[in-house]
């Protein structure tokens, strides 16, 4: 039994990440995943390594079960930090009962036990999606056990009579007018503020930095506001769908589209540029992307000879994150009211922000939300549609 036990510490130990509470995936995606990923195969003779599954020769043991589990049914099958958010998870469960009943009988967990953990995480401050992460796990597991070994546990599968914890509703957060206004007047002066070989300011006669492209990141916070764009959605636009695609035709045109824009689930929506970011984008294409494209390809790019562009040159989600960090620094470096500050500046923060100019310009019609944001939800159309009361109440002031 010590072997056992040790022999599962081991494995539990290294797949747990440096960072034990660090996010590695959703509640929703672990939840979904415990309920539709089930073990299908409740057959003996699966095999991995050259090692044959045989439930009828595992003890009533809870390490070795978790272990069998975890190198049967996961490694392998989930990506490698899944596995050890996993592992860390049943390694606590494991701990708890043990604490409870001073062995590890799995035979004998039943429901309330898995409630009663539950109930201790919450006391021991874990956030509820966390709590319920937790459990999402604990419940993969106690399924796969029952799928392969049916008689193990004698009423049902403890983990089955137990819910997840209701989550407060998401909290869209969204930039009141006086934070987009300054935030554009940054944006506007970006190129002159951008870091210099050998200098801090602008002003100054030297080259930009290298790999600094301040017209290009004025333009990706002018597009994400004009038209509520996601990151994935941004990351995949080319230039041939900006309709007019030439220069002097996107700085005098009265309207411009982006068509074909590529969503969730396959769907294609069409997305307009306001003034702003029809200048923006028009500037951008004239004194920086030609240095690091060609007139075909992505829309935005990431500055040529960078260790880490792709094949294509094509910005990636990663990148459009740290951009928007960056200029939400820069900002609040300026803004003296804390209420105005904007960081942690993310591209969601500006979709919502877009969303709610849109709900309010056009009455909360649902229908328009759902085409301009490409969301077919009625929750998350519901979200865009009922503002913080600060934003509310910023708008109500400039009508």
């Amino acid at each position: 039994m010590l072997h056992r036990m040790s022999l599962l510490c081991c494995i539990l130990v290294s797949m747990i990440p440096n960072d034990p509470d660090a996010t590695v995936e959703t509640t929703d995606q672990i939840a979904d995943n415990s309920r539709h990923e089930r073990w299908e195969d409740s057959q003996t003779g699966q095999i991995v390594a050259g090692e044959v599954l045989d439930p009828a020769a595992i003890p009533d043991h809870m390490s070795v079960w978790m272990e069998r589990y975890l190198k049967f049914a996961v490694a392998g099958v989930r990506s490698k930090a899944v596995t050890s958010k996993i592992a860390l998870h049943l390694s606590r469960f494991r701990q708890f009962f043990l604490d409870a009943y001073g062995h590890e009988r799995l035979s004998i967990c039943l429901t309330r036990d898995v409630a009663a953990w539950q109930r201790e995480l919450l006391e021991k401050n874990l956030a509820p999606a966390t709590v319920n992460n937790h459990l999402a796990s604990l419940s993969s597991f106690t399924s796969w056990v029952a799928s392969v070994a049916p008689t193990l546990f004698p009423l049902r599968d403890p983990a089955k009579g137990v819910s997840e914890l209701g989550l407060p509703p998401l909290e869209p957060r969204s930039l009141s007018e006086a934070q987009v206004r300054s935030l554009k007047n940054l944006c506007d002066r970006l190129p002159k503020l951008s870091p210099k070989k050998g200098r801090r300011w602008a002003g100054l006669d030297a080259e930009p930095h290298a790999y600094r492209r301040p017209w290009r990141d004025r333009a990706l916070v002018f597009l994400l506001l004009s038209t509520g764009l996601r990151r994935e959605e941004v990351v995949r636009l080319d230039l041939a769908q900006v309709e007019p695609n030439s220069l002097e035709a996107l700085r005098q045109a009265k309207r411009a589209v982006i068509s074909g824009v590529q969503g969730k689930g396959k769907s294609q929506r069409s997305v307009f540029l306001s003034s702003d970011a029809r200048l923006a984008l028009a500037d951008y294409l004239e004194k920086e992307r030609s240095r690091d494209a060609g007139p075909l390809g992505a829309l935005l790019v990431s500055a040529r000879g960078l260790h880490a562009r792709s094949s294509d040159g094509r910005l990636s989600v990663r990148a459009i994150n740290r951009i928007l960090e960056y200029i939400g620094r820069m900002h609040d470096g300026e803004i003296s009211d804390p209420s105005r500050r904007v960081s942690p500046l993310r591209p969601h923060d500006l979709r919502h922000t877009f969303a709610f100019q849109l709900a309010r310009a056009t009455g909360a019609d649902a229908y328009e939300l759902e085409r301009r944001l490409g969301h077919r939800s009625g929750r998350y159309i519901g979200r865009y549609t009922n503002p913080p009361e600060a934003v509310a109440a910023g708008y109500v002031e400039g009508m």
